[in-house]
């Protein structure tokens, strides 16, 4: 059967949608965008940096006007974590595409993102970046197919997400 539009894999920091993003590409014959590192490639500056000189609100623009430039490519794209947390995004996901949440517990996403220095909201102390979490949660959760990814090898997730997209 053929598919429409972009798969977006949402989720918060080390859920695992840059690992899941190129194996369900290769699944589903889509291309593959991780929208952080597009930037990073547009701009010529680390996400750190961007940050430094704008803001996180500065970011977040570009992150948006980055996203929407992505309409009609037939990819699967791994957003930034916090790309939902703009309403426009997640609004353009849904008329755009598919969307998938890859849920993990804070304890494991935190384990796994706390000494990368390229995230820049990692220097938030653990309290903060776990309100963060729960903050982003309610939106994470509009997807069209939450996936609780604890215990699952990166493959189980791909096949679950590819059957998802296929079966809508």
């Amino acid at each position: 059967m053929t598919q429409s539009g972009n798969i977006y894999l949402t989720g918060f920091m080390g859920a695992g949608k840059t690992t899941a993003g190129k194996l369900l590409a290769k699944k589903t014959g889509l291309g593959f965008v991780d929208l952080d590192e597009f930037i990073v490639r547009q701009t010529g500056q680390a996400i750190p940096e961007i940050f430094k000189q704008t803001g996180e609100k500065g970011f977040r623009e570009l992150e948006t006007e980055t996203l929407k430039s992505l309409k009609g490519k037939q990819a699967v794209v791994s957003t930034g974590g916090g790309a939902v947390e703009t309403p426009d995004n997640l609004i353009f996901m849904k008329e755009s595409g598919y969307t998938v949440f890859l849920d993990a517990p804070f304890e494991v996403l935190y384990e796994r993102i706390r000494l990368d220095p390229n995230r820049p909201l990692v220097s938030l102390d653990q309290a903060e970046l776990e309100k963060r979490y729960e903050k982003r949660r309610e939106a994470y959760e509009t997807a069209d197919l939450t996936i609780q990814t604890k215990g699952l090898s990166p493959r189980e997730i791909v096949r679950i997400a590819a059957d998802g997209y296929y079966s809508r």
